[in-house]
Protein backbone atom coordinates (compact mmCIF):
# COMPACT_ATOMS: atom_id res chain seq x y z
CA UNK A 1 0.00 0.00 0.00
CA UNK A 2 1.43 3.35 -0.98
CA UNK A 3 -0.57 5.70 1.17
CA UNK A 4 -1.97 4.06 4.24
CA UNK A 5 -0.39 2.00 6.95
CA UNK A 6 -2.43 -0.56 8.83
CA UNK A 7 -1.16 -1.90 12.15
CA UNK A 8 -3.05 -4.52 14.11
CA UNK A 9 -2.99 -3.32 17.71
CA UNK A 10 -5.07 -5.22 20.28
CA UNK A 11 -8.53 -5.45 18.67
CA UNK A 12 -8.14 -2.30 16.60
CA UNK A 13 -6.67 -1.40 13.26
CA UNK A 14 -4.85 1.92 13.43
CA UNK A 15 -4.84 3.96 10.22
CA UNK A 16 -2.42 6.88 10.18
CA UNK A 17 -0.82 9.31 7.74
CA UNK A 18 1.67 12.15 8.05
CA UNK A 19 -0.29 14.65 6.02
CA UNK A 20 -3.64 15.19 4.37
CA UNK A 21 -7.03 16.74 4.95
CA UNK A 22 -9.68 15.20 7.13
CA UNK A 23 -12.70 14.07 5.15
CA UNK A 24 -13.80 11.60 7.77
CA UNK A 25 -16.87 9.38 7.52
CA UNK A 26 -17.10 7.04 10.48
CA UNK A 27 -18.97 4.12 8.94
CA UNK A 28 -19.92 0.79 10.51
CA UNK A 29 -21.19 -2.59 9.35
CA UNK A 30 -23.98 -4.77 10.68
CA UNK A 31 -25.08 -8.32 10.00
CA UNK A 32 -28.54 -9.38 8.81
CA UNK A 33 -29.76 -9.31 12.42
CA UNK A 34 -28.73 -5.67 12.80
CA UNK A 35 -25.78 -6.52 15.08
CA UNK A 36 -22.58 -4.49 14.78
CA UNK A 37 -19.74 -6.45 13.11
CA UNK A 38 -17.23 -3.67 12.19
CA UNK A 39 -16.79 -0.04 13.14
CA UNK A 40 -14.62 2.97 12.33
CA UNK A 41 -13.72 5.47 15.05
CA UNK A 42 -11.48 8.56 15.32
CA UNK A 43 -7.95 7.91 16.55
CA UNK A 44 -8.69 10.08 19.58
CA UNK A 45 -10.75 7.13 20.89
CA UNK A 46 -7.91 4.64 20.47
CA UNK A 47 -7.10 2.96 23.84
CA UNK A 48 -4.35 4.91 25.57
CA UNK A 49 -1.11 3.02 26.11
CA UNK A 50 1.90 4.03 28.19
CA UNK A 51 4.90 5.26 26.21
CA UNK A 52 7.10 2.52 27.67
CA UNK A 53 4.69 -0.15 26.45
CA UNK A 54 4.59 1.37 22.96
CA UNK A 55 8.41 1.52 22.81
CA UNK A 56 8.74 -2.08 23.96
CA UNK A 57 6.18 -3.33 21.45
CA UNK A 58 7.90 -1.43 18.63
CA UNK A 59 11.28 -2.85 19.66
CA UNK A 60 10.16 -6.49 19.85
CA UNK A 61 8.26 -6.08 16.57
CA UNK A 62 11.45 -4.79 14.93
CA UNK A 63 13.51 -7.64 16.40
CA UNK A 64 11.00 -10.13 15.08
CA UNK A 65 11.30 -8.71 11.58
CA UNK A 66 15.11 -8.79 11.74
CA UNK A 67 15.75 -12.12 13.44
CA UNK A 68 12.95 -14.46 12.41
CA UNK A 69 12.67 -16.46 9.21
CA UNK A 70 9.39 -16.70 7.30
CA UNK A 71 6.98 -19.07 9.00
CA UNK A 72 8.67 -19.00 12.43
CA UNK A 73 7.86 -17.52 15.83
CA UNK A 74 9.66 -16.72 19.07
CA UNK A 75 9.09 -15.42 22.59
CA UNK A 76 11.18 -12.27 22.98
CA UNK A 77 12.40 -10.54 26.14
CA UNK A 78 13.98 -7.08 26.01
CA UNK A 79 15.55 -5.17 28.87
CA UNK A 80 14.78 -1.72 27.43
CA UNK A 81 11.36 -0.14 28.09
CA UNK A 82 10.35 -3.18 30.10
CA UNK A 83 9.99 -2.23 33.79
CA UNK A 84 7.40 -4.97 34.39
CA UNK A 85 9.63 -7.68 32.90
CA UNK A 86 7.22 -9.15 30.37
CA UNK A 87 7.74 -11.02 27.10
CA UNK A 88 6.21 -10.56 23.64
CA UNK A 89 5.62 -13.32 21.12
CA UNK A 90 6.45 -12.39 17.53
CA UNK A 91 6.04 -14.32 14.30
CA UNK A 92 6.56 -13.97 10.56
CA UNK A 93 4.04 -15.20 8.01
CA UNK A 94 4.27 -18.33 5.92
CA UNK A 95 4.55 -17.38 2.24
CA UNK A 96 2.78 -19.40 -0.46
CA UNK A 97 3.45 -19.07 -4.17
CA UNK A 98 1.39 -22.05 -5.30
CA UNK A 99 -2.40 -22.09 -5.08
CA UNK A 100 -2.59 -25.89 -4.65
CA UNK A 101 -0.11 -25.78 -1.74
CA UNK A 102 -2.19 -23.08 -0.05
CA UNK A 103 -5.36 -25.14 -0.58
CA UNK A 104 -3.73 -28.23 0.94
CA UNK A 105 -2.50 -26.28 3.97
CA UNK A 106 -5.89 -24.75 4.67
CA UNK A 107 -7.50 -28.16 4.34
CA UNK A 108 -10.56 -26.89 2.53
CA UNK A 109 -10.86 -23.77 4.68
CA UNK A 110 -10.42 -21.64 1.56
CA UNK A 111 -14.07 -22.31 0.74
CA UNK A 112 -15.22 -21.13 4.15
CA UNK A 113 -12.94 -18.11 3.96
CA UNK A 114 -14.27 -17.20 0.54
CA UNK A 115 -10.94 -17.45 -1.27
CA UNK A 116 -10.84 -17.91 -5.02
CA UNK A 117 -8.05 -18.76 -7.43
CA UNK A 118 -9.26 -16.09 -9.84
CA UNK A 119 -11.09 -12.80 -9.51
CA UNK A 120 -13.14 -11.08 -12.22
CA UNK A 121 -11.53 -8.89 -14.89
CA UNK A 122 -8.59 -11.29 -15.38
CA UNK A 123 -6.93 -11.19 -11.95
CA UNK A 124 -5.21 -14.48 -11.05
CA UNK A 125 -3.75 -15.69 -7.75
CA UNK A 126 -0.06 -14.80 -7.46
CA UNK A 127 1.00 -15.40 -3.83
CA UNK A 128 -0.22 -15.30 -0.24
CA UNK A 129 1.17 -14.78 3.23
CA UNK A 130 -0.52 -16.38 6.21
CA UNK A 131 -0.03 -15.68 9.90
CA UNK A 132 -0.75 -18.55 12.28
CA UNK A 133 -1.14 -18.33 16.04
CA UNK A 134 2.13 -19.22 17.83
CA UNK A 135 2.01 -22.14 20.26
CA UNK A 136 1.86 -20.81 23.80
CA UNK A 137 3.79 -22.42 26.64
CA UNK A 138 1.82 -23.95 29.49
CA UNK A 139 0.97 -21.42 32.23
CA UNK A 140 3.24 -23.19 34.71
CA UNK A 141 6.16 -22.83 32.28
CA UNK A 142 5.62 -19.18 31.33
CA UNK A 143 7.19 -17.63 34.44
CA UNK A 144 10.29 -19.86 34.20
CA UNK A 145 10.71 -18.99 30.51
CA UNK A 146 10.45 -15.27 31.24
CA UNK A 147 13.04 -15.52 34.03
CA UNK A 148 15.41 -17.53 31.82
CA UNK A 149 15.14 -15.06 28.93
CA UNK A 150 15.60 -12.09 31.28
CA UNK A 151 18.88 -13.53 32.58
CA UNK A 152 20.07 -14.29 29.03
CA UNK A 153 19.21 -10.76 27.87
CA UNK A 154 21.08 -9.19 30.79
CA UNK A 155 24.14 -11.44 30.61
CA UNK A 156 24.57 -11.41 26.83
CA UNK A 157 25.01 -7.66 26.63
CA UNK A 158 22.60 -7.59 23.69
CA UNK A 159 19.64 -6.41 25.72
CA UNK A 160 17.39 -9.11 24.33
CA UNK A 161 16.91 -12.87 24.22
CA UNK A 162 14.47 -15.11 22.42
CA UNK A 163 13.09 -18.61 22.54
CA UNK A 164 11.78 -20.15 19.29
CA UNK A 165 8.28 -21.62 19.48
CA UNK A 166 6.19 -23.47 16.94
CA UNK A 167 3.17 -22.29 15.01
CA UNK A 168 -0.26 -23.82 15.38
CA UNK A 169 -2.65 -24.43 12.48
CA UNK A 170 -4.96 -21.65 13.71
CA UNK A 171 -5.04 -19.00 11.00
CA UNK A 172 -5.01 -15.38 12.18
CA UNK A 173 -4.63 -13.41 8.96
CA UNK A 174 -4.24 -14.25 5.30
CA UNK A 175 -3.22 -11.78 2.60
CA UNK A 176 -3.60 -13.00 -0.98
CA UNK A 177 -2.23 -11.15 -3.99
CA UNK A 178 -3.93 -11.29 -7.40
CA UNK A 179 -2.30 -9.92 -10.54
CA UNK A 180 -3.23 -9.02 -14.09
CA UNK A 181 -0.06 -8.03 -15.88
CA UNK A 182 1.51 -5.25 -13.82
CA UNK A 183 -1.71 -4.52 -11.95
CA UNK A 184 -2.31 -6.01 -8.51
CA UNK A 185 -5.09 -6.23 -5.96
CA UNK A 186 -4.84 -7.84 -2.54
CA UNK A 187 -7.39 -9.51 -0.31
CA UNK A 188 -6.75 -9.61 3.43
CA UNK A 189 -8.82 -11.85 5.70
CA UNK A 190 -8.45 -11.48 9.46
CA UNK A 191 -9.93 -13.57 12.25
CA UNK A 192 -10.70 -11.96 15.58
CA UNK A 193 -12.77 -12.77 18.64
CA UNK A 194 -13.26 -9.06 19.37
CA UNK A 195 -15.34 -6.58 17.40
CA UNK A 196 -13.04 -5.32 14.57
CA UNK A 197 -12.45 -1.58 14.93
CA UNK A 198 -10.54 0.78 12.66
CA UNK A 199 -9.18 3.91 14.36
CA UNK A 200 -8.56 6.66 11.80
CA UNK A 201 -6.13 9.54 12.15
CA UNK A 202 -7.92 12.75 11.17
CA UNK A 203 -4.98 13.61 8.88
CA UNK A 204 -5.86 10.74 6.54
CA UNK A 205 -7.57 12.07 3.43
CA UNK A 206 -10.37 9.70 2.43
CA UNK A 207 -14.06 9.37 1.71
CA UNK A 208 -16.19 6.36 2.64
CA UNK A 209 -19.54 5.12 1.42
CA UNK A 210 -21.67 2.22 2.58
CA UNK A 211 -22.93 -0.21 -0.08
CA UNK A 212 -24.93 -3.43 -0.19
CA UNK A 213 -24.20 -6.38 -2.47
CA UNK A 214 -25.91 -9.77 -2.29
CA UNK A 215 -27.36 -8.88 1.08
CA UNK A 216 -23.95 -8.01 2.55
CA UNK A 217 -23.06 -4.53 3.79
CA UNK A 218 -19.74 -3.16 2.51
CA UNK A 219 -17.75 0.03 2.97
CA UNK A 220 -16.13 1.50 -0.14
CA UNK A 221 -13.26 3.79 0.88
CA UNK A 222 -11.36 6.00 -1.56
CA UNK A 223 -7.88 7.15 -0.55
CA UNK A 224 -5.36 9.43 -2.21
CA UNK A 225 -3.51 6.46 -3.71
CA UNK A 226 -6.20 3.86 -4.27
CA UNK A 227 -9.33 2.32 -2.84
CA UNK A 228 -10.54 -0.34 -0.44
CA UNK A 229 -13.66 -2.44 -0.03
CA UNK A 230 -14.33 -3.77 3.47
CA UNK A 231 -16.93 -6.23 4.75
CA UNK A 232 -17.28 -8.68 7.61
CA UNK A 233 -18.83 -12.03 8.42
CA UNK A 234 -19.40 -14.11 11.51
CA UNK A 235 -18.16 -17.67 11.76
CA UNK A 236 -21.21 -19.93 12.26
CA UNK A 237 -21.27 -21.55 15.67
CA UNK A 238 -18.29 -19.55 16.94
CA UNK A 239 -17.93 -16.16 18.58
CA UNK A 240 -15.44 -14.95 15.98
CA UNK A 241 -15.47 -12.47 13.13
CA UNK A 242 -13.94 -12.57 9.68
CA UNK A 243 -12.91 -9.18 8.39
CA UNK A 244 -12.32 -8.87 4.63
CA UNK A 245 -10.44 -6.06 2.93
CA UNK A 246 -9.97 -5.80 -0.84
CA UNK A 247 -7.24 -3.28 -1.65
CA UNK A 248 -6.12 -1.60 -4.85
CA UNK A 249 -3.49 0.97 -3.87
CA UNK A 250 -1.59 1.60 -7.13
CA UNK A 251 -3.60 4.70 -7.96
CA UNK A 252 -5.97 3.10 -10.47
CA UNK A 253 -8.90 4.40 -8.40
CA UNK A 254 -11.41 1.78 -9.43
CA UNK A 255 -15.02 2.79 -9.17
CA UNK A 256 -17.15 1.28 -6.44
CA UNK A 257 -18.89 -0.84 -9.08
CA UNK A 258 -15.54 -2.25 -10.23
CA UNK A 259 -14.49 -2.99 -6.66
CA UNK A 260 -17.74 -4.79 -5.92
CA UNK A 261 -17.38 -6.84 -9.10
CA UNK A 262 -13.86 -7.89 -8.03
CA UNK A 263 -15.18 -8.92 -4.62
CA UNK A 264 -18.15 -10.95 -5.88
CA UNK A 265 -16.44 -14.41 -5.68
CA UNK A 266 -15.44 -13.62 -2.07
CA UNK A 267 -18.76 -12.39 -0.72
CA UNK A 268 -20.52 -14.85 1.56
Amino acid sequence: MKYKVGVLVMAGLLLTASSGFAAVHYQSLKNKDGELTYQVKPVAEFPVQQEEVIQRLDYTRELGEQLLQDGTAAIIYVTAHNPEGVTDTRSKPVVYGDWSVLQAKLGGQETGLGLAEQLPDGYTFHSASARYEPIKPAPEEAAAITDKLRKQAEQSGKGYALLPVGLSDKLLTLTASYRKGEQEVTVQISKTAALPTMYVDEKVDFTAEKLTAGGTELIYTRYKGGNTLTWSAEIPGREEYLLYQLDEMSGQLFSKEEMVRLAEPLLK
